[in-house]
């Protein structure tokens, strides 16, 4: 099942109406009354969610910050220190 809007298609005919006039950039800054509507009716039958936040999809979103999970350092053994020794795990019995 395919989505119902390509956000692709979305910001092509947004982008089409800037051309033609039919609205700026800036007007897309703001929630339309539709939008508006229905956030207020979702924070009135759902007040334990978090309402979504508007956002204008021809402008780019904030990077997300990258988290470094783990550092090289943690890896590579310090100079003048070797390596510990493999432990043989084979016993003779």
């Amino acid at each position: 099942m395919e989505k119902a809007f390509d956000i692709t298609s979305v910001r092509r005919t947004l982008r089409d109406g800037i051309a033609k006039g039919y609205w700026t950039l800036e007007d897309l800054d703001q929630p339309s009354w539709g939008w508006r509507e229905n956030a207020k009716s979702f924070r009135l039958h759902h007040p334990k969610y978090q309402q979504p936040e508007y956002v204008n999809p021809l402008r780019d979103p904030e990077p997300e910050p990258v988290v470094q999970v783990s550092d090289p350092r943690d890896f590579t053994p310090t100079e003048g220190t070797t390596p510990a020794q493999p432990v043989d795990l084979e016993v003779d019995w």
